[in-house]
């Protein structure tokens, strides 16, 4: 994680939020043609989650979310193997000064919004809520 100097901000600016945006269209338009011709790579089985572009452009981050029963590991090498051509891609696509270098990486967000769900319907936490006297539950 870069250190945060000062004149940085720790929240990414309008334009690096927009160009993030776009890169994403590019890496999920680029999986929906699959015609990457890559040995056992499995686009219709991938999920391009979110991209974060770092604040000089010069490195992207895409977190892959695997769909179904796919390697997503796997999946994530085999793409960070060739990402000379979604590089390339990109920079064809999106109009920057410099093209970034990208890097995939897996997404653990829906793996922690399935845990924190079991958590909540969990018969121990159930038990608790119901101890709970009805006027004193907030609600939101």
């Amino acid at each position: 994680m870069p250190t945060i100097g000062k004149g940085q901000s720790k929240q990414p600016s309008q334009r690096q939020l927009r160009v993030a945006e776009e890169i994403r269209h590019v890496l999920a338009k680029m999986l929906m043609e699959d015609n990457l011709f890559i040995e056992g790579f499995k686009p219709a089985y991938i999920m391009v989650t979110e991209v974060t572009i770092s604040p000089d452009f010069s490195y992207a981050t895409a977190y892959i979310q695997g769909i179904g029963n796919v390697d997503t590991d796997e999946q994530i090498e085999l793409l960070n193997k060739h990402k000379g051509a979604f590089r390339y891609r990109i920079g064809k696509s999106v109009r920057l000064r410099i093209v970034p270098d990208i890097v995939f990486k897996s997404d653990s967000g829906f793996e922690t919004s399935r845990y924190i769900d079991e958590l909540l319907n969990s018969p121990r936490v159930k038990a608790d809520i119901e101890k709970i006297p009805e006027e004193e539950i907030v609600s939101v």
